[in-house]
């Protein structure tokens, strides 16, 4: 497990010049290029999210992501013709998938897998300790987490949903009445973009050039199976933009359950799917 979590970073990391993501990222040139076995699956499972979300999840919006980051560090808020340029290379519907070959038809086009590679890793990680043999596992990474079997009370294991005002606070704990459990919360209690002291979502819009202007605090969306934290992570991250409509709509479909924490002034309210009661405790 180790040993496949250091190669990850090696794909992945798009923060690591060596990595292989960064290097795709770094060709000036639009065309044909291609891929390992770990990042053309994980560009399947993002071009399915893509679909399901109805383009809100879009591993696309790097070059967005990038401008604005800058602009933190700079201090100083993107021009309308810089969000403008760099909207102009993204978008999935300007990449082909064929196999192991990825195919973009715009130059300057940068992919962002932080929305669905920890959910990737944690499906993968439980594969390979059922594999292994172990009855009874949880896995966390950042706000992924997965879990099959009895927890050492000989219970179900139980998971905390953080609450956003308290980084050490629970807003509920859910269990799996299956004993297997997937499940993702995207908040914006991490991570946000600070330009001259105002804060802005970790999530950026392709279809705005910006970042998500919302009053939703988290997403958390669990499913009742194991393998499904690709689907948990990056449709939390879509969640995000939809909105709780939508995104019950979309979850329920699946199998899955949703539980929204939105401001209204200074009050956090929960917005929950209709099975969201089943898991929690």
């Amino acid at each position: 497990v180790w040993t496949y979590l250091e190669q990850m970073d090696d794909l992945f990391n798009d923060y690591k010049p060596g990595s292989e993501i960064s290097r795709i990222n770094a060709k000036e040139s639009a065309g044909e290029v291609a891929l390992s076995p770990w990042l053309a699956a994980a560009f399947g499972k993002a071009w399915k999210a893509y679909e399901l979300s109805n383009g809100a999840f879009d591993i696309s919006s790097a070059p967005i992501r990038n401008l604005w980051k800058q602009g933190a560090i700079e201090n100083r808020t993107p021009s309308d013709e810089e969000v403008a340029a760099s909207q102009q290379v993204c978008g999935l519907h300007q990449v082909q998938l064929k196999g192991d070959r990825l195919i973009t038809e715009r130059s300057g086009m940068r992919f962002d897998f932080g929305g669905i590679i920890k959910g990737i890793i944690a499906d993968r990680v439980i594969e390979m300790l059922k594999e292994g043999g172990v009855t009874s596992a949880l896995v966390q990474i950042s706000g992924e987490t997965a879990a099959y079997g009895d927890s050492p009370r000989k219970r179900p294991y139980r998971i905390a949903i953080q609450h956003p005002q308290d980084r050490y606070g629970s807003w509920c704990v859910v269990s799996s009445p299956s004993s297997e459990f997937s499940g993702s919360t995207s908040g914006n209690y991490e991570m946000p973009v600070i330009i001259n002291g105002e804060t802005f979502y970790h999530i950026f819009d392709v279809t705005t050039g910006r970042p998500v202007k919302t009053q939703v605090a988290s997403v958390s969306i669990v499913f009742p199976q194991t393998g499904r934290n690709w689907m948990a992570d990056s449709l939390s991250t879509a969640g995000v933009m939809l909105g709780p409509e939508k995104t019950f709509d979309m979850v329920e479909k699946l199998g899955g359950e949703v539980l929204f924490l939105v401001w209204e002034g200074r009050v956090l309210r929960e917005i929950k799917s209709n099975g969201w009661d089943r898991f929690r405790l």
